[in-house]
């Protein structure tokens, strides 16, 4: 599964020419249907060289053909997952990607990695932890991708059969509250275990067991722990295996991330005038001023433009921006989402992708930025 590490050094490289190749490819399950894959990531390269107004793009036979060869070798180890290759001769460039999840086909040329898809992909199936719970038993998982690894183990103090009831059931109520008693420690035990691990990552968590032994183990959670459970599920620990562990937890976690991009479109439609934009021209503004807190953008759009080196100005069609010498700054981009959600990260803000929001972009702000023209000449 990809990592935070290999994201951020992708968004630090770059060509002197819009000559890298970025490739987002499903490979199918049916081994069949791979001798076509090599000639389908050409035609969606030829494609993107293509996509008009004309942007100067270099697609450069060495790239072309490393990128099929790499397909033809190893698309059998690839089965069902989407890859991201990315490759530049120029600048030494040549990776392949897993991704975590399905992305849509497309390649893109441009002086730098084409991330956004990446990004994706990553926002929604994150790195997360599993815990399963009864009274008696708890395991700790951490899952990324298809890897899952217990981190945690522990078995709670035993506890004496509950069948016995004694006189008028005295017995018996004495050792349920017994039960109750030593689970309890159990519950909290293993709260301690999670509390530690929230403070060295804050993931997501996930809690399988039993309904009513979830819900008293969820009482039982400090606040910090608590906050992080993104959901539930049913499993019986006496038969459950961890991918099946894994299984039963990536659902959650999917509705988890989908009901998360809905609360953050709600959010920015709510803010009041100022802490936040809702067209396309106001974001601009606002990442050219590094006044972006939270930047929320189309899947699939991909929307040519330009970017200034030199004053930070991105645009729509073919410029200019405001500077004194426009025409030696200014640099053709295939997505200026794409330039969008780097300058946001280089800023230190979130980049959050949803599926057809209602606007064109939209962005929570640190302070208030007056929109620019297109062409990238301010307001009055």
């Amino acid at each position: 599964m990809i990592a935070r590490p290999q994201a951020d050094a992708l968004l630090a490289v770059r060509a002197a020419e819009p000559s890298v190749l970025s490739v987002y490819l499903t490979v199918p399950l049916d081994l069949a249907e791979h001798r076509t894959l090599p000639t389908r990531a050409r035609e969606l390269i030829k494609a993107a060289a293509d996509i008009p107004p004309p942007r100067g793009a270099i697609v450069r036979e060495p790239d072309l053909a490393a990128v099929a060869r790499a397909v033809e070798l190893h698309s059998h180890e690839w089965l069902g997952r989407t890859m991201a290759i990315f490759a530049c001769a120029e600048i030494g460039l040549f990776e392949t990607l897993p991704l975590p999840g399905p992305i849509t086909d497309r390649a893109v040329i441009a002086a730098r990695p084409h991330v956004r898809p990446l990004l994706a992909a990553m926002q929604r199936h994150p790195e997360y932890r599993a815990a399963l719970i009864d009274n008696r038993h708890a395991w700790v998982f951490s899952v990324a991708g298809d890897r899952i690894e217990t981190v945690a183990e522990r078995t709670g103090e035993g506890v004496p059969s509950t069948g016995y009831a004694g006189w008028y059931g005295l017995e018996g109520h004495r050792v349920q509250q017994r039960v109750m008693t030593l689970a309890r420690r159990h519950f909290r035990d293993t709260a301690a275990i999670l509390e530690r691990a929230a403070e060295a990552s804050r993931l997501p968590l996930v809690i399988g067991g039993h309904e009513n032994e979830i819900n008293r183990f969820i009482g039982e959670l400090p606040r910090a722990v608590g906050d992080s459970v993104a959901g539930t599920f049913h499993a019986d620990l006496a038969t459950i295996t961890p991918a099946r562990v894994r299984d039963l937890a990536d659902p959650v976690i999917a509705r988890f991330q989908a009901q998360a991009e809905a609360r953050a479109v709600g959010s920015v439609l709510g803010e009041p005038p100022g802490s936040a934009t809702t067209d396309l021209a106001g974001c601009l503004a606002a990442g050219r001023s590094r006044a972006i807190a939270e930047l929320i953008v189309p899947d699939d759009q991909l929307l040519p433009g330009y970017a200034c080196d030199d004053c930070g100005a991105l645009g729509v069609g073919a410029g200019p921006c405001d500077c004194p010498d426009p025409a030696g700054a200014c640099r053709a981009v295939p997505d200026v989402l794409d330039e969008l959600a780097r300058q946001t990260i280089d800023g230190g803000g979130q980049v959050i992708s949803v599926t057809d929001p209602p606007f064109p972009a939209a962005a929570r702000l640190r302070f208030a930025v007056r929109a620019s023209q297109p062409g990238g000449r301010r307001l009055p």
